[in-house]
């Protein structure tokens, strides 16, 4: 018995590929394009920002970028699209094109914003730059602890010790940018350790003298039991609490401590402020650059320098092997 052949229109072909695409589409369907995963492949560069004023926090930031950048480029490695295609060469690219524009750009513009910062601040901070101003925190800060017995009690003696040790402190700063090398002076220009050479001396002075005497108002307002307006209640209270206390067990002197301790606060509360207006500055630069940046790996960058040296170096190594290959022959 005959039978006849089974015929299958050109319409029921297209309806089949049409299924078996959407099939695909749905197969490989890219989990990494969801809103949320993408937000998350941006923290790093809210990290790199937020550095300054929250070290900790930033390093853990940069923790989903990594994930994600790994994720992405294993997915880009196996999948063609909608297409199950495992290819080196694209893997490679991905790499590239995330590692520039999502992590090596954008942490440059974060950083340069930040350094642009400081110069610019001069024309709000009386000339002084944030980070001159920095340092000039950090060294009566850190003055703070080793000023003690009669120079802590005594007022003129208090703001002596401060601007002569800052006075001392700006000259070696000044013979040290002198003296250092060429690549030393580069690299402690970009972080910013000449910033007290950098800055007019008189400048640095006027508003350490400002500091040191907002700090003996805080010292006679909290020997008097008064709260200042420049420390915090719970700062007030804890220094009520632990003054008697040290006092009365290890004497005056000792108790002179917990006096330390609310200056000291009020120092690194005067810090946190300098460091947020870095972190302002490298958020604006971000916020200014991310779309160019994209664009220029994008549209620049990748098409006419980084694929066509993936495309050189995959074809100089498949002419090595295949010039390796009739060697062995002929051997």
């Amino acid at each position: 018995m005959l039978y006849p052949v089974k015929f299958t229109s050109n319409t029921q072909n297209k309806k089949n590929e049409k299924a078996v695409e959407k099939q695909q589409q749905k197969k490989y369907n890219d989990p990494l394009n969801k809103n949320w995963m993408v937000a998350l492949s941006f923290s790093n560069e809210l990290g790199a920002a937020v550095y300054e004023i929250a070290p900790k926090l930033s390093q853990i930031l940069w923790i989903p970028p990594l994930m994600y950048l790994g994720a992405d480029i294993y997915d880009k490695y196996k999948n063609d699209k909608t297409h199950y295609k495992p290819s080196r060469t694209r893997a490679v690219e991905q790499a590239i094109y995330q590692g520039l524009s999502g992590f090596v750009l954008p942490t440059f513009a974060i950083i340069a914003g930040q350094k642009v910062t400081s110069p610019v601040a001069k024309f709000l901070n009386k000339g002084l730059s944030v980070n001159a101003k920095k340092e000039t925190i950090l060294h009566i800060n850190n003055s703070i602890d080793q000023c003690v017995g009669d120079i802590f009690n005594d007022k003129d003696k208090f703001k002596s010790f401060f601007l002569e040790s800052l006075e001392n402190k700006i000259r070696a700063c000044k013979n040290e940018k002198q003296s250092d090398s060429f690549f030393k002076k580069f690299i402690k220009q970009c972080n910013g350790k000449y910033a007290l050479a950098n800055c007019k001396k008189e400048k640095i002075l006027e508003y350490a003298e400002e500091n040191v005497e907002r700090l003996i108002k805080i010292k006679e307002d909290l020997q008097a039991n008064r709260k200042p307006p420049e420390i915090s209640r719970a700062n007030f209270k804890k220094y009520m609490k632990e003054y008697p206390i040290l006092k009365n067990t290890y004497g005056e002197k000792f108790a002179n401590n917990a006096l330390r301790y609310s200056l000291k606060t009020y120092e690194n509360k005067l810090l946190f402020g300098n460091k947020l207006l870095k972190t302002v500055g490298g958020i604006i630069a971000l916020i200014i650059s991310v779309k160019p940046i994209d664009t220029f790996v994008k549209k620049v960058l990748m098409p006419k320098y980084i694929d066509p040296g993936i495309d050189r170096f995959n074809q100089a190594l498949l002419e090595s092997s295949s010039l390796k290959k009739h060697i062995k022959n002929k051997a």
